[in-house]
C-alpha cells in the first residue's frame, strides 16, 4: 500500500468517526490526550512501590 493509499484509508476512517477537518482532529486529540506526568518519576525522585 502506498503512502497515498494509506492516507486515503485513514481519511475515510476519520470521516467515519465524524472527523472531517483539522480543527475536529485537533479537538479529538486534545480530548483523548493523557497527562503522562502521572506515570513518570521526576528527576531525582525514587519510585515508591505501591502495596496492596
Amino acid at each position: 500500500m502506498t503512502i497515498h493509499e494509506r492516507a486515503e484509508a485513514l481519511k475515510k476512517k476519520l470521516a467515519a468517526m465524524g472527523i472531517t477537518n483539522d480543527v475536529e482532529l485537533e479537538r479529538a486529540l486534545d480530548v483523548t490526550r493523557l497527562d503522562i506526568s502521572l506515570f513518570v518519576n521526576k528527576p531525582g525522585e525514587e519510585r515508591k512501590e505501591e502495596t496492596a
